[in-house]
């Protein structure tokens, strides 16, 4: 996993790497070389490319892969809107090779005639609105048609906060160099950078144990995380992989507890039981039988049906499509009071706890799963607020409650209160009812694989985000349905152990 760090703490970082003999030059030209790798692994090197390039090392950067494509035959210019004299040394340089290698420099861009715009004005420096010139041509790269590559952070967003406070770049990829920026994954920062892709340029970044200002460390998911998933024994039995039991499914709402039974299935769960009520025993059983479905008759279940349901389990989750209703009520605060195995507190669970100012119970891992409302509802946060700093709200209320905290965002975090996890996977297609009940089912099943409950959260969540980028890919944005994301899990995890 690749860190988070502050604007400073990046810097530090680079200070630390010159300090112990690499030159900040050197640096440049290896920004540089990842800038021109990603564009061949793009496949965009054919189009008309603009570098558009300002006076500080982001700037150099820029001019240094501008010269590169251009030693390459790429049909690559540089618009250079900074100034000469405001150039920090490094970036002079790389001016001047670029101007000796005969790249072509040009006053004033035709912006329609590229096919590539290189953004490379500011750097993770920047935390004013951009003014002047630099403000046109922004507005410009943005009304162009061209695919956009911004450098380090798009220019104008704030690499601390992700705030915007002017006009910014709207980018289809960001090149990250040696760590993700706080800025990609907060505020408007993370409509702005795209796909965010982080390249070690040699740089460490081990020089800081906690983010600027935060008492805990931030990574990014990435896809190597796979590998942590224990490969299945050959011996294997159904009892080798656990059972799960989800608590759910009020009167008419079958379907919720049905996508996170399945998921957990789908996710390498041995078992799956449905603690419903009576009028979804059939539908369930239509929809997955695989599923055990024990169902309680009463308006309110009878404790020792629960009780003996929650003894069979090794993984509970309780609260998709629950309700908020006296049987809803009854089955959160048996459950808290009762269970000994892990437990996932999920949609309806997470109101009734807020509604009845429950305790989570002590003595078991617990992992809360609340959208930007529910999580208002738990901690009486404005939902302004939280999205201000999801990941700061989220370490606390972790930190606070012993439990580990899955806050559903665009960027959704995970964490247990000491260190954070960001997931940069998934797509607008996942923004329907019942995909929060399909991330339930597989963070069961991901405990049910042997992985602790903050690795199978993190991981969960992760390919949750990878099957809603899968399913996008075969319906479009608009049109997936949850149970379609949830049929893609297969296809993510074919891949975990793929040699």
């Amino acid at each position: 996993m690749k860190r988070i760090l502050s604007g400073i703490q990046m810097k530090q970082c680079d200070m630390a790497q010159i300090s112990v003999g690499t030159p900040s030059y050197i640096l440049m030209e290896r920004a540089a070389q990842a800038i021109t790798d990603e564009i061949y692994r793009l496949g965009w090197e054919n189009k008309k490319i603009l570098a558009v390039c300002g006076a500080g090392n982001n700037g150099g950067d820029g001019l240094i892969a501008a010269r590169l494509l251009h030693l390459d035959g790429a049909d690559v210019s540089v618009y250079f809107a900074g100034e000469i004299a405001r150039c920090t040394p490094e970036t002079k340089q790389a001016y001047t090779d670029a101007v000796e290698s005969g790249v072509p420099f040009i006053g004033e861009p035709v912006w329609e005639s590229y096919g590539l715009i290189l953004d490379a004005l500011f750097g993770i420096g920047l935390s004013r609105a951009p003014e002047g010139v630099f403000e046109q041509v922004i507005r410009k790269i943005n009304h162009s048609s061209a695919k956009v590559l911004s450098v380090d952070i798009p220019s104008g967003i704030d690499a601390d906060t992700g705030d915007m406070p002017g006009v910014a770049v709207q980018a289809d990829v960001t090149v990250s160099m040696a760590a993700y920026k706080r800025g990609h994954v907060l505020g408007d920062g993370v409509g702005h950078s795209g796909k965010v892709i982080c390249v070690d340029i040699g740089i460490g970044t081990d020089l800081f144990d906690t983010a600027e200002g935060q008492e805990f460390p931030a990574y990014v998911i990435e896809e190597r995380e796979l590998s942590l998933i224990p490969k299945r024994k050959k011996d294997a039995n159904k009892g080798t992989f656990g059972r799960v039991l989800v608590i759910g499914g009020s009167r008419g709402m079958c379907g919720a507890a049905f996508l996170c039974a399945k998921a957990a299935y789908r996710s390498g769960a041995g078992l799956v039981e449905i603690f419903t009520c009576e009028e979804n025993r059939q539908p369930l059983q239509i929809l997955l039988p695989e599923a055990i479905v024990t169902a309680y008759t009463d308006d309110v279940p009878e404790p020792s049906l629960l009780a003996s349901a929650l003894a069979r389990a090794s993984i509970v989750v309780i609260g998709p499509g629950l309700g908020q209703g006296s049987a809803a009520r009854m089955l959160v605060r048996e459950t808290f009071r009762k269970v000994q195995v892990p437990l996932i507190c999920d949609a309806d669970a997470l109101n009734v706890c807020a509604r009845e100012s429950l305790a989570y119970p002590s003595d078991v891992p617990v992992i809360v799963t609340p959208h930007p409302g529910e999580f208002s509802r738990m901690t009486g946060q404005s939902i302004e607020a939280i999205a201000a700093d999801p990941q700061v709200s989220a370490v606390h209320y972790a930190h606070e409650n012993g439990v580990v905290c899955v806050l559903k965002f665009a960027r959704t975090v995970i964490t247990d209160g000491n260190a954070l996890f960001v997931n940069m996977s998934g797509s607008p297609a996942l923004s329907k009812g019942g995909s929060g009940d399909v991330l339930c089912g597989m963070i069961a099943g991901m405990l049910c694989s042997g992985l602790s409950p903050v690795g199978a959260a993190s991981i969960g969540v992760y390919i949750h985000g990878k099957a809603g980028e899968e399913a996008e890919a075969v319906y479009g944005e608009y049109s997936p349905l949850a149970s379609e994301v949830c049929d893609r899990i297969a296809n993510v995890l074919k891949c975990a152990h793929q040699e």
